[in-house]
């Protein structure tokens, strides 16, 4: 949205020429109306009551930024800089009820319509990404264009929600959510060191007991990987003296020092 300030309000019009440059976008922000709205919200302040001087003097120190980094700046953003700047000196000075009306007033108005314009723009964006995903009619016919118009009071609202259903669920085929693989907060290794030496120290382990102790599946998990490797390797026996029984571990005829031979690892660390 380009803005042009009323020449009128202006003191010395022949020191703004109007400069037709074009379409600035700074990575962030796409125009002046767009970087106010970015401190606007920044400063958790209402559109309807702009403190220009806290935002006049941010809106400088931006534009200052951007000459440091050798930014070319469109003559929108300098346009609006002057008005800014215009608008600080009224705010400064005192005002009576006899002044007329609130000097941010157009401003206001300007940034609620760019808002609204920017809200719409995102909307139409978001249908055109589902439109993008909808198959398209495979059917040809014959029917002339007369012929294809639909009776809207004919048309059953069942089978448009059915329609709608379909083309969001062929959306959602399109577009998965993406996988997250956590990383693991419990290492198997380590969690064979304890085993171990708890069996050492106690004799006598109760693994499923144990194992219905923990409250955490992936913790679970490890530990009963982390039994399984310490029996496969000799350093642990597991008994059970009837089916579905409590599994009773014991020592073993090898000692583990907390080292795995990579040819006797099945799980890793």
């Amino acid at each position: 949205m380009t803005y042009n300030p009323p020449m009128e309000e202006i003191e010395d019009a022949a020191e703004f020429p109007a400069v037709a440059s074009p379409e600035v976008d700074l990575g962030v922000f796409s125009g002046p109306l767009d970087l106010l709205l970015h401190l606007i919200k920044k400063n958790e302040v209402s559109v309807y009551d702009i403190p220009i001087v806290t935002i006049c003097d941010q809106y400088h120190e931006i534009l200052e930024t951007m000459h440091e980094l050798d930014l070319e700046l469109a003559g929108e953003f300098l346009w609006m800089a002057s008005w800014l700047l215009q608008l600080k000196s009224k705010m400064l000075l005192p005002r009576h009820e006899e002044d007329g009306d609130d000097p941010r007033e157009e401003l206001v108005e300007r940034l609620l319509e760019y808002r609204r314009v920017k809200e719409l723009a995102a909307l139409l964006y978001d249908r055109d990404v589902v439109r993008r995903c909808l198959w398209v009619p495979g059917v040809e016919t014959d029917l002339t264009p007369a012929e294809i118009e639909v009776n809207w009071e004919d048309v059953d609202l069942r089978d448009l929600a059915n329609a709608y259903l379909e083309a969001m669920e062929r959306f959602a085929e399109a577009h998965p959510p993406p996988i997250q693989v956590l990383p693991l907060r419990f290492n198997i290794k380590e969690t064979m060191t304890r085993l171990y030496e708890r069996v050492s120290a106690d004799e006598v382990v109760p693994l499923l007991r144990d194992l219905h102790s923990r409250a955490d599946v992936e913790e679970v998990v490890v530990m009963f990987v982390a039994a399984l490797e310490l029996v496969r390797i000799g350093a642990v026996c597991a008994e059970q003296r009837r089916q579905f029984a409590e599994i009773y571990l014991r020592k073993g005829t090898r000692q583990f020092t907390g080292e795995v031979a990579p040819e006797e690892s099945t799980y890793g660390a």
